[in-house]
């Protein structure tokens, strides 16, 4: 018996002592880490067991809590989108004002640079309205024969000729368009000074007659001949096509028209000569 029991104390004092030693191991460690700014073992081994608990616990925890914030307040939430939305037409509604505002100013700036460019004292005048295309190309104007509106006055816009009065009454006034095809008008390459007449096709405009010596060019001015009606030097448009037949005693070109006809607003109405 007094074996036995030795054994079992000397086992128990190798654990006593290993216990010992291994503590003395982990503090030594936690000095030599803590001297060189290092996690210990025993923090890497925590950091590694409870690290991906806690973080999940977190998430789950702040799922619950968002969700129940959301709830909470989601009446307001609701408002404020609702205030959100109506903020952004009204931006949306102001922002296409700001645009028509700034495209009506562009075009009172070529109507004011137009003046300076042909003589006489224009009266200036909207556009009110426009003729069937069935019928002809025509405008309906907001000035008349109380304003000195006459037949055959001639109208421009900032960017070129438009047409002249046909018929004038006393508060409104109607204007054919160099784009219908009773429209004649006296004309000539500005580049070459090549003569000829320009006529209506109902959607471009087409210069007639001009000499088969000429050598018109695509993209080439075409500007109006002083005549009857018209002043001299107004843009009408310029080259876009040019028919050259053989044996022909003339050459014809298309024009693309200086004129925005659907977009037109704002013209010039000068005195009839």
């Amino acid at each position: 018996m007094v074996a036995i029991n030795t054994f079992w104390d000397e086992r128990k004092l190798l654990v006593f002592v290993a216990l010992i030693i291994a503590a003395a191991g982990f503090m030594l460690l936690e000095i030599d880490a803590s001297r060189h700014g290092r996690q210990s073992v025993v923090d890497v081994v925590v950091g590694a067991l409870f690290t991906p608990l806690e973080s999940g616990l977190a998430r789950t925890v702040n799922g619950v809590r968002s969700g129940v914030y959301n709830v909470i307040h989601s009446g307001r939430f609701a408002a404020e989108n609702r205030a959100l939305t109506d903020k952004t037409r009204r931006l949306a509604a102001a922002n296409e004002r700001l645009k028509e505002a700034a495209a009506e100013n562009r075009e009172l700036r070529r109507l004011v640079a137009m003046k300076s460019t042909v003589a006489g004292v224009p009266l200036t005048a909207d556009v009110i309205g426009y003729t069937p295309e069935a019928t002809s190309r025509a405008i309906t104007i907001d000035r008349g024969t109380g304003d000195g509106v006459r037949r055959d006055s001639v109208v421009v816009a900032g960017d070129g000729l438009v047409g002249h009065v046909l018929s004038a009454g006393p508060h409104a006034a109607t204007v054919l368009l160099i784009i219908d095809p009773q429209s004649s008008v006296p004309a000539y390459l500005a580049r070459s000074r090549s003569w000829g007449i320009v006529a209506g096709t109902w959607l471009h405009v087409k210069m007639k007659y001009i000499d088969q010596k000429a050598k018109p060019e695509i993209g080439d001015l075409v500007v109006t001949g002083r005549g009857e009606i018209y002043p001299g030097g107004i843009p009408i448009g310029r080259v876009r096509e040019i028919d050259r037949k053989d044996n022909a005693l003339y050459q014809t070109a298309v024009l693309d028209p200086a004129v925005d006809f659907s977009n037109l607003t704002h013209v010039l109405v000068y005195p009839a000569p």
